[in-house]
């Protein structure tokens, strides 16, 4: 994971959720971890004060958490169960 200026965001993958507060109106992820920044988020993110994010370094050596949760539920999962996918 590496911090980097929203502008130089795009076709970054984001590495956590960003929420938009509006108060009485709305609060919830504006932005969800894993979306790829397109060059139209980018004022979005402004609005929201977003200077700096932080985005996916891509590197061989590392599994991003999503990557690893699967390979650890193939592991575990057992006959009869399904996964859940945090529903």
């Amino acid at each position: 994971m590496k911090e980097i200026r929203v502008e130089d965001a795009v076709g970054q993958i984001l590495c956590h959720d960003i929420t938009q507060i509006v108060r009485g109106v709305t609060k919830g992820a504006k932005f969800k971890k894993g979306h790829v920044i397109t060059a139209d988020d980018v004022p979005e993110l402004l609005k929201l004060g977003k200077e700096n994010i932080f985005v996916w370094e891509t590197d061989e050596s590392k599994l991003h958490e999503n990557e690893a949760a699967e390979i650890l539920r193939g592991i575990c999962q057992g006959h009869g169960l399904e996964p859940n996918a945090g529903q």
